[in-house]
């Protein structure tokens, strides 16, 4: 009776540490890995990519297009923070800074929501979706 309890207890914690160490890395695989803009409001874009590199909560992008943000994830799908257009480029927001958040929508991509500070007075928000370059290949 008494291996037959312990073998259970161990058996309960070893389900119950799996648990717990698969947690984390399924919530990592939210955001992380390269995404290809498939959709936006600021014009289309075929080679417009974006790199995520997941760390726990906090999320490091890196666009190929001259931005880059860091955000943490607020929940499950969600993310938020700031970032910045690198300067001394020709680009229309050449060193302007930005707020971004970021949400997984049900058909596995990735809704942006990049809200520029204000030029001449207005701010604009740019809308992107993405979607895992792994799933294109498919």
């Amino acid at each position: 009776m008494k291996d037959s309890g312990m073998r259970h207890f161990l058996a309960a914690m070893i389900l119950f540490c799996t648990a717990s160490l698969a947690t984390p890395a399924a919530a990592e695989d939210t955001f992380h890995g390269e995404w290809q803009q498939i959709a936006s409001n600021a014009g289309e874009c075929q080679s417009c990519r974006i790199t995520i590199r997941q760390t726990g909560a906090s999320l490091q992008i890196i666009a190929n297009n001259d931005w880059t943000a860091i955000a943490e994830t607020g929940g499950e799908k969600t993310a938020g923070g700031a970032g910045f257009w690198k300067r001394g480029t020709r680009k229309t927001y050449s060193g302007k800074s930005f707020d971004i958040k970021l949400r997984r929508n049900d058909a596995d991509e990735l809704i942006m929501l990049m809200r520029i500070e204000p030029i001449r007075g207005e701010s604009r928000t740019i809308k992107g979706v993405f979607q895992r370059i792994e799933q294109l290949k498919i």
